[in-house]
């Protein structure tokens, strides 16, 4: 269970904190003054802190100074009451994560302490990686590991090691599921920044119109809606280390301003006129072929070359199937603590039936597959029977409807905590319309655009189709490709 410390001398406030967090399924501890919430960490750890500004005694500042030399990783966001610029702008330099206004808009403060919590998970879960060949020593508790003795990775490992420690730039390349994530971690956790933030984003996620303010923050008034002063992600990371993941999605116009930042290491908020110096490590990865997009017309070539002072190359598990049984293992040891269950190893059978599929989602979809078998296994053993693997979900034709619906809710285990990002994050307005404008496109295309067989395929009439479409703004009959052009009747 994540904790939460709560430092204000408002009961009213410590109450609705201490009910909010409780009831999102956290350990909350709350005291009144900064002396004593440094005598409750002292002997004690947590996941996230939130700090008044204004109290008696050690006001939210000073606080802060002294939580950073025992607490080094943990996020802390200012409260006050009495917010200007110039306390955010104070505040962060002594390494707040953020800060909220009071009253509280309860969807910003979900938001924000949702994101502090998912950086202090990624700052504190250490990642391991074998220096050298045979079986890896057992991680401390709270770590993870890459797993791997295939010539391939240990490659890996090797570049790993050799690079870890000087700052370069890294672009991490490899097909979904592959672990870059994992890697820039690795990199992190090895490098002398380890202590500094460690921030990700995601640049597939995010909407384009929301990335370059994710990243480089607004001035108060820059636009519609901007009611005070936003530090982005550079600002937040500074000494740190910035992992910009699925970086081939990112726009051509965020892309020449994230080359600014490579270059001369300084850039300018939404709004704002003056530049702001950075230092902050950059770690990208792509499971596209950036070369190709180069030469598509879709990346830039400048900035390819900035990223590419070091480039990895991640296998894909289909490429090193003698990693399987060790990859099971771990994840099933991993589990079995997790949910504390009793399961002590893998039957033979079952990773014979695991080395021989092909694992499509490498080895993400390995994980969630031994996730799963350790969930419903009732025994010490993982049988080959636990094990559900994508090719032998049911296909549509012959499918009961019972089955299609089993097929459906085992892809919606992996796809809902995704969708879910769009939600707490605040990335979309309304997340529903983001699943149905999805599928439509998807069955629009599937019928080649003919809209009456779509309709008859999504179970609503044409007209609602049509609404639909235009609510989604899906190009107009003119300007549509001819097959989405409503079919004409022939005559005579």
């Amino acid at each position: 269970m994540e904790k939460v410390l709560i430092v204000d001398d408002d009961e009213g406030l410590i109450h609705f904190l201490h009910r909010f967090f409780t009831r999102q399924g956290y350990g909350v501890q709350a005291c009144s003054s900064g002396q004593e919430a440094l005598e409750k960490m002292a002997g004690e750890q947590f996941d996230l802190i939130l700090l008044d500004y204004k109290m008696p005694g050690l006001n939210g500042l000073d606080t802060l100074r002294e939580v950073r030399r025992s607490q080094v990783k943990t996020p802390v966001i200012i409260m006050t009451a009495y917010g200007t610029t110039d306390t955010a702008i104070e505040a962060m330099k002594l390494g707040a994560y953020d800060y909220l206004l009071k009253p509280f808009d309860r969807e910003e403060l979900r938001r924000i302490t949702a994101d502090a919590l998912e950086v202090n998970r990624l700052m504190k879960e250490e990642v391991r990686f074998p220096g050298h060949l045979g079986r890896p020593p057992a991680p401390p508790k709270g770590a993870i590991r890459i797993v791997g003795s295939h010539r391939r990775m240990q490659e890996v490992y090797k570049l790993i090691g050799q690079i870890a420690g000087k700052d370069v730039t890294v672009l991490i390349m490899g097909e979904s599921g592959t672990g870059k994530e994992l890697v820039a971690r690795a990199i992190y956790h090895h490098s002398h920044r380890k202590d500094k933030p460690f921030l990700a984003v995601n640049c597939a996620a995010i909407p384009e119109t929301l990335l370059e303010s994710e990243l480089f923050g607004y001035e108060r008034g820059a636009f519609s809606g901007a009611e005070r002063t936003h530090l982005g992600k550079f600002e937040r990371c500074q000494d740190g280390t910035l992992f910009f993941d699925e970086i081939g999605d990112m726009s051509l116009a965020t892309q020449a301003k994230v080359l600014r930042v490579l270059q001369y290491g300084e850039f300018e908020r939404l709004g704002g006129k003056e530049s702001l110096n950075v230092h902050v490590r950059i770690i990208a990865a792509t499971n596209k072929n950036l070369e190709r997009e180069v030469e598509r017309g879709r990346f830039r070539e400048d900035l390819y070359w900035r990223l590419k002072v070091i480039s990895i190359q991640l296998p894909p598990l289909r490429e090193r199937p003698e990693d399987i049984p060790l990859l099971a293992e771990y994840f099933v040891q991993r589990f079995s603590e997790e949910y504390q269950t009793p399961i002590r190893y893998v039957a033979p059978a079952a990773i014979q039936k695991l080395t021989a599929h092909s694992w499509p989602g490498n080895v993400r979809e390995l994980e969630n597959c031994l996730r799963r078998a350790v969930l419903l296994s009732l025994g010490d053993v993982i049988l080959e029977e636990h094990l559900k693997l994508g090719s032998e979900l049911p296909e549509a034709d012959g499918a009961t409807p019972e089955q299609l619906l089993a097929h459906i809710d085992h892809k919606l285990d992996a796809l809902i905590p995704h969708i879910l990002r769009f939600a707490v994050g605040k990335m979309h307005a309304n997340v529903i319309d983001l699943v149905e404008k999805t599928l439509i496109a998807k069955v629009l295309r599937q019928c080649g655009y003919n809209q009456v067989k779509a309709a008859r395929m999504l179970g609503i009439s044409r007209n609602t189709l049509r609404h639909r479409m235009k609510k989604f703004r899906f190009p107009a009959a003119a300007e549509a490709p001819e097959a989405l052009v409503p079919e004409r009747r022939e005559t005579g």
